[in-house]
């Protein structure tokens, strides 16, 4: 009872706020806003659509403002200026906790108006992208059908009548990268060629040397339940190692700094510690020169084959499974995941797997075995 009394008061708060915010009624010319808040792993098997809607001949000559998470900021400026005339950034956590800081940026945002405002996510966000949706002034507001993964029945009835347009999905659970192809071919009404996310990075000299021949151990995750044990990295960085003559570069956000340290406990012998020593445009290119990645499944591997790497193994519980996680062989072939054992027995059942674990997985990620990880790293690498 008490996280539906606790949805309502934040609803009535956030009604509230809305209530004092005065949208300016002037609508820029040729004016469109994307509006993505999810994560950096979504950023990117989302980011390369913008690229076609500026190319696409119903938007090539609009002026296109970004509206998005800043979690990604750097990489976004850094890979989508191209294609982008102005960004607004937003810390999603902040807009949804701090009363004060949600109105300071609904005011900014809506002091403009535009004659399109696309939220192209499928699983929508009642007090995110929906809320500011149904704030701005445009023309067309553009959104997906969607589902119910990440809002309630009441709210998406309420924040359906927020759009001008809503672009029809396939209920089908659906690879996100597909999905997202999936609405920009019915928004534009088009054929799209575009096979899987990809990154053109300039050249860049980096301020610390890296090895000729690596392998990137990414250690961190969003969350814990979605993290690997680091005993086990340190013997598969081992294996990498003494096997294959990798050298180990260990990766990670600075939230992974105590297992940063646990790591150098366990590991025998040398290897170059990078975790939170790096920004976000650094990474791109360790993950670009590096050779091959092991990592639980985050934001890293989609980097890592957007950059092509060759051989990417991701250590998943199953969370999300067809919908972050395997990418389809036809998108690319060089990602290779280790589930948890009750998901490797079924891998010839998508259907099943989908369904149990398409929207969470509570399967314990540290009950995937080192030898069976050294395993499937050997049947790929020989």
């Amino acid at each position: 009872m008490f996280p539906k009394l606790k949805t309502l008061i934040k609803f009535i708060i956030f009604y509230c706020i809305d209530l004092t915010i005065k949208p300016s009624k002037e609508i820029q010319q040729k004016s469109l806003m994307i509006i993505r808040f999810d994560a950096i792993g979504d950023y990117i098997l989302f980011r390369n659509f913008i690229e076609v809607l500026k190319k696409s001949e119903k938007y090539r000559d609009y002026k296109i403002t970004l509206l998005g998470n800043n979690a990604w900021k750097s990489l976004s400026k850094e890979l989508d200026s191209e294609f982008v005339d102005e960004f607004i950034w937003l810390d999603r956590n902040k807009f949804h906790k701090d009363f004060l800081y949600r109105y300071k940026k609904l005011k900014e945002i809506t002091a403009c108006g535009y004659e399109v405002v696309i939220s192209s996510v499928y699983s929508r966000e009642f007090s995110y992208a929906d809320a500011i949706v149904k704030l701005i002034h445009a023309n067309e507001k553009i959104g997906s059908v969607g589902d119910f993964s990440n809002i309630r029945v009441w709210q998406k009835n309420i924040s359906d009548k927020y759009y001008t347009k809503l672009v029809d999905a396939k209920n089908d659970l659906m690879f996100e990268f597909s999905r997202n192809k999936e609405f920009f071919e019915n928004l534009l009404h088009v054929r799209l060629d575009i096979i899987q996310p990809y990154i053109d990075l300039k050249e860049k000299k980096l301020s610390f040397e890296l090895p000729k021949k690596y392998a990137i151990l990414f250690i961190g995750a969003s969350e814990s339940y979605r993290k690997w044990n680091i005993e086990g990295f340190t013997k598969v960085g081992e294996y990498l190692k003494e096997k294959y003559g990798y050298e180990i570069v260990l990766c990670g956000a600075s939230s992974d700094t105590d297992d940063a340290f646990k790591f150098r406990k366990y590991f025998s012998g040398e290897y170059i510690d990078l975790v939170g020593k790096t920004s976000l445009i650094d990474l791109l290119y360790v993950i670009y020169n590096g050779n091959l990645m092991i990592a639980n499944e985050t934001s890293a591997p989609h980097l890592a084959v957007a950059l092509e790497m060759t051989n990417v193994f991701v250590i998943s519980n199953g969370n999300h499974y067809g919908r972050f996680t395997p990418y389809p062989k036809n998108v690319s072939e060089n990602y290779h995941v280790i589930y948890h054992p009750k998901i490797e027995t079924d891998l010839d059942d998508y259907k099943k797997l989908s369904n149990s674990y398409g929207y969470g997985s509570n399967l314990d990620i540290n009950e995937i075995n080192v030898e069976f990880v050294k395993e499937k790293i050997s049947k790929v690498l020989g």
